[in-house]
């Protein structure tokens, strides 16, 4: 009897040991080292967020100042602002440059701000600028024109050809301001460009070879949106 009691107590399971206060010290001092680790982790990329978010914001105030600065540039001799005018035109754009940033885009927005930008012109100088913005997209629609008949392989005079027939079919308002304000008459720019190309074909047949027209049409058939 003894025997068996002897022998379950061998195969019971023994209590572990007690560690040592030296083992229990170096338990200790791992955790806090991994503590510490993951806490320069956190640190490290916490300090890396607010270096891109700092970044982003000096990009954006630039991106504004530069827009504001670009705008001025382009349209000041057109409109023969005073230096005055082109102080508060700047602030202007500024200010609409930093609230397209910061909330949504809605539809009404360029109307208001074309509404403004006319409060602060003279009847003649608003004049001047909507000249100027025509002339601005009349040359991008030559542009446009140009690099769909050089697309083709057409020569420097077929391209002239093309544009001469194409550019009448395209209409340009006379009273804009901002074109951004009218995105029914200019956000599909690209496409207008080739539906103008595209109706020119009948009479480029008797300037173009076949070849050409054919080059031309497998162009177009290729930029076209596709059907759904």
């Amino acid at each position: 009897m003894l025997q068996a009691l002897l022998l379950a107590s061998l195969l019971l399971p023994q209590d572990k040991p007690a560690k040592t206060v030296e083992e229990r010290l170096k338990e200790l001092d791992e955790k806090i080292a991994a503590l510490e680790k993951k806490h320069k982790t956190l640190s490290d990329e916490n300090a890396s967020m607010e270096i891109k978010i700092v970044e982003a914001k000096v990009w954006k105030e630039n991106f504004a100042r530069q827009t504001a600065t670009s705008w001025v540039k382009q349209y000041a001799a057109a409109m023969q602002l005073n230096e005055k005018q082109k102080g508060e035109l700047e602030t202007l754009w500024y200010d609409w440059t930093k609230e397209d940033q910061e909330k949504p885009n809605v539809p009404y927005r360029w109307m208001e701000r074309e509404k403004e930008l006319r409060s602060k012109l003279s009847p003649e100088q608003a004049g001047l600028l909507c000249r100027k913005v025509r002339e601005d997209q009349e040359r991008n629609a030559q542009a446009m024109i140009g690099m769909v008949a050089k697309s083709a392989k057409l020569t420097l005079d077929r391209i002239e050809i093309v544009r001469k027939a194409a550019m009448p079919k395209l209409k340009f308002e006379e009273d804009v301001l901002l074109p951004q304000a009218h995105p029914e008459k200019y956000a599909n720019s690209w496409g207008q460009t080739l539906s103008a190309v595209d109706s020119s074909i009948p009479e480029l047949s008797s300037s173009l070879s076949e070849d050409e027209v054919q080059a031309l049409r497998k162009l177009l058939d290729q930029w076209k949106p596709k059907q759904r």
